[in-house]
């Protein structure tokens, strides 16, 4: 098998992690926007948007000059993730070689880093992450509309379904290939998609007639 590329798609707990974004920009703005939500994110610019001053979830740090390597080492010792977004290009693989050499995740906004953000689809605890390598973010949007057709509500509500019905077959059905046939029948089973769009309780009644039908 031939590797075509080291990129490996993962989902990683940012929770009470540091991502620090250089450049108040609209990159900047953007890439604060979405990692706010998940991580501790310090945004550090001469200037910001009027969005990231209006934010009370995203740190400010304002500096009135570029920093040297030694100021850019200090502020990034704890971050998991560093995200160079300025207007300069050589300025931003200055600071993503320096965080790499000290095993700093990078995103770069301009290049190819070691870390690539997905377009993402979140229904409930769904979530899909679609990715070009950086090669076209048009088709990765035009991926994603794709499969948010596809990827209904009703999906987040199976999930939740499929969780509950595991952990109820667990406790009366020991084979676990028999658990498995009957997760899956529940997935084939239109009638549960479609309690699903109304009522999920008639949806998990539904769905524990499959239980039955093996005992």
């Amino acid at each position: 098998m031939i590797m075509m590329s080291g990129f490996l798609p993962l989902i990683i707990d940012l929770h009470d992690r540091k991502v620090v974004i250089i450049g108040g920009g609209s990159v900047g703005e953007r890439k604060a926007e979405l990692f706010c939500r998940y991580a501790k994110t310090v945004v550090v610019s001469l200037e910001f948007t009027e969005k990231l001053l209006k934010s009370e979830e995203i740190e400010r740090i304002t500096i009135d000059r570029e920093l040297d390597d030694e100021e850019f080492t200090d502020l990034i010792r704890d971050a998991f993730l560093v995200i160079p977004a300025t207007d300069d290009p050589s300025y931003n693989k200055h600071l993503a070689d320096i965080a790499s050499q000290r095993g700093i995740l990078v995103n770069r906004v301009d290049d190819l880093g070691c870390v690539i953000i997905p377009s993402v689809i979140t229904r409930g605890d769904i979530v899909i992450g679609i990715s070009t390598l950086a090669h076209s973010p048009a088709l990765s949007r035009y991926i994603r509309e794709r499969i948010e057709e596809v990827i209904t509500p009703e999906y987040a509500e199976m999930a939740r379904l499929q969780s509950e019905m595991r952990c109820f077959l667990k406790d009366r059905i020991p084979d676990q290939k028999k658990r498995q046939q009957i997760l899956r029948a529940i997935l084939e089973d239109e009638s549960v998609w479609e309690y699903l769009k109304t009522s999920y309780r008639k949806a998990y009644e539904q769905a524990a007639t499959h239980h039955e039908t093996v005992l």
